[in-house]
């Protein structure tokens, strides 16, 4: 009992003599010790080795007894650390963990609320443990080898970007359902599974790339631009999206098909590029589009393009790429536009025919130039065989 009085004493002695008002750039260990003291810090703690030479052979960072930290709490620059511990840590104002290029493990366990979390560039990084997310600002994880993310509850979110995790297959954010600023999913794990099944709306850019599964099925608005990049699904229906305040772009994708069912007016362009298996803009991919204030541009191997409820299109129109659809059958679809720039290359079908018979001549001349070989070399035994019997006679 006395022991534990004693302890409680050297506590509160520590406690007093330890600011846990003020920022504290950490400089040592014993600095560490220190701020342990500290339930709640109403300030922020930065650790960097790049300016305290002291910290930069830290290879573990453990401080029990923090709560809540309502500034930021900075990790960087540490090229020889490998944990960080926060064991009691629920709330901070900002956690950012830069530029550590040994961290494998971040062991947050109780971790629940933060405005601002940022784990970028710490490339050998395995594990991010943290008990769930259930209010969120910004969220990024960023070049890491994190393979899977603790469960994320939050309903609202301000941004959230992903990216070049390359063994992180696994994102799902299918509680989240409103989002005031961007999303950025894209280059992480293989077979990428990305979940925003309960998001409709979203205040900024919407971008998801290198996907593939993708559910999107409920996002309704986006007030800025949105985009589809290099994913891998075969077919994508964007169920519920009526509006797209500036662009839409669809660029390198896998897509056989792909509808967006409600969406009705972009407030700036269309642009649909080199998605090489997408040979067809039908009456289903944009059935109640009636409105482009913007530019379009539509590039690919297209044998069919139908905008069946556009009405105009303000902007430039660019028409590029090699299929059967023929300029004079593109003009005559976008009717609704006052200027197209076509230069499509069109496979009819006389040449494409004539491209089998090719094939089908070269192969039979193949078949008969080895036909008469074969003659030729039987003609040539006959005689020789002969010549030979005449040679015995002789003899």
């Amino acid at each position: 009992m006395k022991y534990a009085l004693a302890i409680s004493a050297l506590a509160a002695l520590a406690a007093g003599a330890t600011s846990c008002t003020k920022t504290i750039n950490v400089s040592s260990q014993s600095d560490l010790q220190s701020i342990s003291s500290c339930s709640t810090f109403k300030a922020d703690i930065v650790i960097d080795g790049a300016e305290e030479e002291g910290v930069a052979g830290l290879t573990a960072i453990s401080v029990d007894g923090i709560k809540e930290i309502t500034g930021s709490l900075v990790i960087q620059n540490l090229y020889n650390l490998e944990t960080v511990t926060f064991p009691s840590l629920t709330t901070a104002g900002s956690l950012k963990v830069l530029n550590n290029t040994k961290a494998y493990k971040l062991d947050f366990p109780v971790l629940t609320s933060i405005d601002d979390l940022q784990i970028i560039n710490d490339p050998s990084l395995q594990e991010f443990n943290y008990k769930n997310i259930s209010s969120i600002g910004n969220f990024q994880i960023i070049n890491t080898h994190i393979a899977t993310l603790s469960p994320f509850v939050a309903t609202k979110a301000t941004n959230i970007e992903i990216a070049s995790n390359n063994q992180l297959s696994q994102l799902d954010f299918s509680s989240v359902q409103q989002m005031a600023g961007y999303i950025n999913i894209a280059n992480n794990g293989r077979n990428a599974n990305i979940s925003f099944a309960q998001l409709t709306t979203v205040g900024g850019n919407a971008s998801f790339a290198d996907a593939y599964a993708l559910n999107i099925g409920k996002l309704s608005t986006v007030s800025d631009d949105f985009s589809l990049y290099t994913n891998k699904l075969d077919n994508l229906t964007v169920a519920s999206l009526s509006q797209a305040k500036k662009s839409i772009t669809l660029s390198d994708n896998d897509f056989e098909a792909i509808s967006f069912p409600k969406l009705t007016t972009i407030g700036s362009s269309l642009n649909i590029a080199n998605n090489t298996n997408l040979n067809s803009i039908s009456d289903t991919t944009f059935p109640k589009l009636t409105t482009i204030p913007g530019s379009m541009i539509l590039e690919g191997s297209f044998d069919n393009i139908t905008f069946p409820s556009l009405k105009s299109v303000a902007g430039l129109v660019s028409l590029s790429g090699k299929g059967r659809l023929t300029c004079k059958e593109a003009t005559k679809e976008l009717s609704a536009a006052d200027k197209i720039d076509c230069s499509l290359e069109t496979i009819d079908e006389e040449s494409s025919n004539s491209g089998e018979e090719e094939d089908s001549k070269s192969h039979n001349s193949s078949d008969n130039n080895t036909t008469s070989g074969a003659s030729q070399s039987a003609a040539v035994a006959t005689l020789f065989g002969g010549a030979l019997a005449l040679l015995v006679a002789c003899v």
